[in-house]
């Protein structure tokens, strides 16, 4: 989720960085990883943020959101924008219990490692049509890139743990068919 003024302008005046600016953006970082960046501009119209997909690897999506974070940041400066600028993720519900931990203990030590602040949205913030919560990772550039880095590998793990479970019970479920 980015601020609705900020990236579309910051991102698509920066032509060297990006080969086709636009509602898609397809982009080559310096890691060489392909890059599509999508900005959703047209969903929830006057909204004060808008979110983006990044589609790449995960170094390619971290390295991506790095250099997001670096334009929004000098954007900011440059129009001497005070307010801090977090980096806001979204994540499906069933993944961020096992993000937080027992007792918020995972969630605690990506904070030390990253010496970042992150807070989850409330629960009563989902819906039927939302079953999304928004993580809100503040501090700077770098700390706020290596704490994404940090919670969409846990994330990945989780969504990975879920598929393999569910292998495993369609597995099962096969062979007691016969």
């Amino acid at each position: 989720m980015i601020p609705s003024g900020m990236f579309p302008l910051g991102l698509e005046q920066k032509k060297a960085f990006c080969l086709n600016p636009g509602f898609r953006i397809s982009c080559f970082l310096p890691f060489l990883h392909p890059v599509r960046i999508d900005v959703h501009r047209k969903e929830n119209a006057g909204a004060a943020e808008k979110s983006i997909t990044i589609l790449s690897t995960p170094e390619g999506t971290s390295a991506a959101c790095k250099s997001i974070l670096e334009i929004m940041h000098k954007e900011a400066q440059d129009i001497k924008f005070t307010e801090e600028i977090p980096l806001k993720i979204l994540a499906h519900n069933n993944f961020v219990g096992r993000l937080i931990g027992k007792e918020g203990r995972n969630l605690k030590k990506i904070e030390q490692d990253t010496d970042t602040k992150i807070t989850i949205s409330p629960l009563q913030e989902l819906t039927l049509y939302n079953p999304e919560r928004t993580i809100t990772v503040k501090g700077n550039v770098e700390t706020c890139a290596k704490a994404e880095e940090e919670i969409m590998k846990k994330i990945r793990e989780s969504y990975e743990n879920d598929i393999a479970s569910m292998n495993v019970s369609f597995n099962m479920k096969e062979v007691s068919l016969f």
